[in-house]
């Protein structure tokens, strides 16, 4: 390994088969030192596990509360996958670890505990933020027609960057920024920390993340590494068995 190691981004839509394609095909064609996915260490457990828990198996996992928002969120995931006519039965995080597995690389949990992500939402989300949103809809209303039209232009089986996704990221920041805080930007920064610290010990990185993560973990990679940071953050790493099954992506 050389001494300071390489990221590759696949940005991906995570129930497409066009991007399940893509993952496979990077990943083999680079052959890296480690593969890095968008999961968190109990998310990998149950797709290693072969444990097919639907959402309220998972949701009985979780505090009431969280699980409340958990429950809404699913709901919302399983309308836009059959909105846009995408395959729920697999995801490109699952190919990305059978892919692993083929290759006898190793693969780096770079998101945060979903448990951790929904406590951090209950705890920007109160009973106030609803006619917050409702406001800011009404004058958002213009940027939310364009936004609507411009993502239109671009199939989801032809996002290839984070900037095909960004109006949709901007636009939610305009209306639920409690929300991406905490889904979006927070996360963009742990994953951000945890491959910087991959490339630092000299690995050569593969990471698979949702498109919508694409732009914001490459503007923190760029400044992490125009600092020279030293962080180190703790990165869960795992051995892939090949038993892999379908897993939800909250």
């Amino acid at each position: 390994m050389s001494p300071q190691g390489t990221i590759t981004l696949v940005p991906s839509v995570h129930f497409s088969p066009t991007h399940r394609r893509r993952v496979r095909h990077t990943i083999r064609e680079q052959d890296p030192d480690i593969v890095a996915v968008e999961l968190g260490e109990r998310r990998f457990e149950r797709l290693e596990g072969d444990s097919r828990l639907g959402t309220e198996e998972l949701a009985a996992e979780l505090p009431p509360a969280t699980a409340a928002t958990y429950r809404t969120l699913a709901t919302i995931q399983r309308s836009a996958v059959r909105l846009f006519g995408l395959d729920p039965g697999k995801t490109d995080m699952e190919t990305a670890v059978d892919t692993a597995a083929d290759l006898d690389s190793q693969v780096a949990l770079i998101d945060e505990p979903v448990t951790r992500v929904f406590a951090a939402l209950r705890a920007r989300i109160g009973v106030e933020t609803i006619p917050k949103v409702l406001l800011r809809a009404q004058f958002a209303g213009s940027i939310g027609r364009l936004t609507q039209v411009r993502v239109m232009t671009v199939p989801v089986r032809q996002v290839e960057d984070g900037d095909d996704v960004q109006p949709i990221i901007d636009y939610l920041e305009q209306l639920v920024p409690e929300v991406t805080e905490v889904l979006i930007d927070r996360r963009d920064r742990i994953m951000a920390q945890r491959l910087h610290t991959l490339r630092r010990e000299g690995n050569d990185v593969v990471a698979v993340i949702g498109a919508g993560h694409h732009n914001g973990i490459r503007q923190r990679l760029d400044e992490l590494e125009a600092r020279a940071s030293d962080l180190d953050a703790t990165v869960p790493i795992r051995s892939p068995s090949k038993r892999v099954t379908e897993i939800p992506v909250e």
